[in-house]
């Protein structure tokens, strides 16, 4: 059996929801920390990491518009 034979709309809402809850536990446990402040390597990798997370964001979002709002 196909996995998305087994997918419904939520599915969609809850992984972007979880991707929110990773990308603020990430802004707030990480990027604010002291260290990931003043070493801008750090810093940099933790924002592509936010970045990366944000794109999986809206790309659930458009395939979720795409499969159900059309």
């Amino acid at each position: 059996m196909n996995p998305q034979d087994k997918l419904n709309q939520g599915h969609y809402l809850e992984l972007m929801d979880r991707l929110h809850v990773v990308m603020c536990t990430i802004d707030n446990h990480c990027t604010q920390h002291p260290l990931a402040k003043t070493e801008r390597n750090i810093r940099n990798l933790l924002y592509s990491a936010v970045d990366n997370l944000y794109d999986a964001y809206q790309e659930v979002g458009k395939l979720e518009h795409e499969r159900y709002k059309s």
